[in-house]
């Protein structure tokens, strides 16, 4: 150890070291980043230290000082997010889904329109037709009635025409407008009949004039020789039962509701080939049934073929209705060639 130092002789000074993971910088500067430290008083003593680390303490004077001992350089650990709960990401996310439970009110409003305007248009439609089928009913002047409990026809409007009714009407009440043929084989053209389940055949036909003398019981009185110009009957028969249709043919519709006004007695049933007699007097339990239309009235009688006295005939007393419906019918449809030829 020299003398006046205080330093051993076989010390020798260190350099100091670079710490580790860093670059040395040039001599007797500070590494980047830290402040200089200011050497000991002397000249003497250890390597300056950064500043944020300790100072070494020097031993007692005497002893030796130990060499510096290297830095560990702790490498920096790179961030590593803690786990936290998976959430998936905002694209994965499902769309809000609308309530199902919940009624599409808009829809069931328009809905609702809907049928309520389709049932006013059903009850105007009905109010209307009711109107016209009830005045139709008034302007036909169609006057219906009977006797001995026969069934009376349905004064119906016939499809057939193709016109309205109140159109249809006039055209058939006068003979200067209704000019079609007022033969048998024009005023009854089914030869056959379906009614309930039955057929009825038609077997005879025939016309007759002076009227009265088809008649029975007053009808031909009412009738008067000289307004009825013809009266066309035609028979329909099925099995035991029969059923003849008569039609009185005038000039023009007043006579017609004339006749039809002082209505007394019945036709006569139409017999002939196959057919044998039948209600030829208003006394053999025959029913019948009477209306005009146009210049026309039409009339039925039904009985039975077996000459059954005051004893109806179902069958026939059924079929009777629904043959003067036919008849009628058939007098409306005159009035469509009646419009072509006007």
């Amino acid at each position: 150890m020299s003398e006046g130092t205080g330093v051993p002789s076989d010390w020798t000074r260190q350099p100091a070291q670079p710490v580790q993971g860093q670059q040395p910088g040039t001599p007797g500067q500070p590494p980047q980043g830290q402040q200089p430290v200011p050497p000991a008083a002397g000249g003497f003593g250890p390597p300056p230290v950064p500043y944020s680390q300790p100072a070494q303490q020097l031993p007692p004077q005497g002893q030796p000082v130990p060499p510096p001992i290297p830095q560990q350089h702790q490498p920096q650990q790179p961030f590593v997010p803690q786990p936290g709960p998976q959430q998936a990401p905002p694209h994965w996310q499902p769309a809000p889904q609308p309530f199902q439970g919940e009624p599409n009110w808009t829809q069931l409003a328009d809905q609702h329109e809907n049928e309520s305007r389709k049932r006013r248009r059903l009850w105007i439609g009905g109010a209307l037709l009711a109107v016209v089928l009830v005045g139709g009913v008034v302007a036909a002047g169609v006057v219906i009635s009977g006797q001995g409990g026969g069934n009376k026809p349905n004064p119906k409007p016939a499809a057939s025409t193709g016109l309205p009714l109140e159109q249809a009407l006039p055209l058939i009440s006068d003979a200067s407008t209704d000019k079609a043929p007022v033969d048998a084989a024009t005023l009854f053209p089914d030869q056959t009949r379906t009614i309930d389940g039955k057929v009825w055949t038609r077997m005879v036909t025939g016309s007759t004039s002076p009227c009265s003398k088809g008649t029975t019981g007053g009808l031909g009185l009412a009738l008067g020789d000289d307004a009825c110009r013809s009266l066309v009957r035609a028979t329909y028969v099925s099995g035991e039962s029969a059923v003849t249709v008569g039609i009185a043919v005038f000039d023009n519709k007043a006579g017609a509701d004339k006749a039809l006004g002082r209505h007394a007695g019945l036709v006569q049933g139409l017999s002939g080939p196959g057919v044998a007699t039948f209600c030829v007097t208003d006394k053999s339990g025959c029913t019948e049934t009477h209306a005009a239309v146009g210049r026309f009235g039409y009339f039925t009688v039904a009985g039975s073929l077996k000459q059954t006295p005051d004893q109806a005939d179902p069958a026939a007393t059924a079929a009777a209705s629904p043959l003067a419906d036919r008849a009628k019918e058939v007098l409306l449809g005159r009035a469509k060639p009646a419009a072509t030829a006007g």
